[in-house]
């Protein structure tokens, strides 16, 4: 058995950092892992995020002879994280890590200058929640397209998926639709007010924010397409839900700005089960390093 402490694995409830944390804890359901919550019962401490983790148990936990292992997805920036030192944790953190795990070398390019060199573990995704809609079910001779995000990162491109459906609504010739999920935060009432800036009778709804996986695997099933411009995204699970749920993903950034078009190529097997193997690999290997 390997015992695993994930720091503040409790407190995460939203984000990609949450729906990688469910997915890894059912992955590990097939082997012999046990989550404890304190770095003294642990064989390995995990860090799912630097914004979350206390730097002084992860000393605590290298002092004491634990494995460490550091999941890195993306740098925080330290804009939007006043009252810490993301980057300069972050490197520490990485120093005390026996083992770096990136989530796409788009990831691992970025984030290396900090974090040193590393393996590439791409996310999975729970197939028992995203699949294909039957075949009966599947929208004919109509496009429906999705953006969503449940925040509101300019990273991730609203602007620039509404454009890119501006131009796909006149190629179908207007037999297509648009939903989307986005905070507008106070721009909300006057967006609805102006019709979201739509003006070449766009059909388009603005649908609220989801917390039930389920429910977004319902809602990308009606779908067609994902819209997907997000920049500096190191593994979106959207993109792999997306994908799990038979849609087209169109609208990428370039390899250069994020890891999204390594998650479309067809030879990437996106299930948990792969996922799981390879994480376990790394908690046997982490603790062969101690």
């Amino acid at each position: 058995m390997i015992k695993v402490y994930i720091p503040n694995m409790s407190k995460q409830k939203v984000g990609g950092g949450f729906t990688w944390l469910r997915n890894f804890k059912i992955a590990m359901q097939r082997y012999d892992v046990h989550f404890v919550d304190n770095w003294k019962d642990c064989d390995v401490l995990l860090i799912a995020g630097v914004t979350i983790t206390d730097p002084h148990e992860v000393r605590e936990a290298k002092m004491n002879g634990k494995a460490i292992v550091h999941r890195v997805d993306n740098v925080p920036k330290k804009s939007r994280n006043r009252r810490s030192t993301p980057h300069e944790r972050m490197k520490e953190l990485s120093d005390l890590s026996d083992i770096i795990i990136y989530q796409s070398n788009w990831a691992r390019t970025y984030c290396k200058p900090l974090c040193g060199d590393g393996t590439v573990i791409y996310n999975g995704v729970d197939k028992d929640i995203f699949y294909p809609p039957k075949e009966e079910d599947k929208l004919k001779n109509h496009e429906r397209y999705l953006f969503a995000y449940h925040g509101k990162s300019e990273l991730k491109g609203f602007w620039t998926a509404h454009h890119i459906f501006q131009q796909m609504h006149r190629e179908d010739d207007g037999q297509c639709d648009f939903n989307f999920i986005y905070d507008f935060g106070r721009d909300l009432e006057e967006l609805k007010n102006s019709n979201f800036d739509f003006w070449n009778g766009e059909t388009y709804s603005h649908l609220p924010k989801v917390e039930d996986p389920n429910d977004m695997a319902d809602i990308m099933r009606n779908c067609t397409a994902l819209i997907f411009p997000s920049i500096a995204d190191a593994s979106p699970n959207t993109v792999l839900e997306a994908r799990a749920c038979g849609l087209r993903v169109i609208g990428s950034a370039s390899e250069e700005l994020s890891g999204t078009k390594e998650l479309l190529d067809p030879d990437l097997d996106i299930s948990l089960e792969r996922m799981g193997e390879e994480y376990w690999g790394i908690l046997l290997l982490s603790c062969q390093k101690i």
